[in-house]
């Protein structure tokens, strides 16, 4: 679904670089824009990747002691 925009405040430079680009990959503005804006979206909602060896240990609180042996008798049947 298309619809008609006006934008403010945009910077002329950056704007008019923007529009020679999509005149040189033979582009609709509205496209490369819509391109643009996509890409920034889904880089904004990527959750970044974390390693295994970032996390840090952490006390689960009191009781909780023998949690990962009762964990290893669960699953490993010790």
């Amino acid at each position: 679904m298309e619809t008609q925009v006006s934008i403010r405040d945009v910077n002329k430079d950056v704007f008019n670089e923007f529009k020679s680009l999509t005149v040189k990959k033979k582009m609709k503005l509205g496209q490369a824009l819509t391109m643009a804006m996509s890409e920034w979206l889904n880089e904004e909602m990527e959750v970044p990747k974390k390693s295994l060896l970032e996390l840090k240990p952490f006390k689960w609180g009191r009781g909780t002691e023998k949690t990962s042996k009762e964990i290893d008798k669960i699953v490993y049947d010790i």
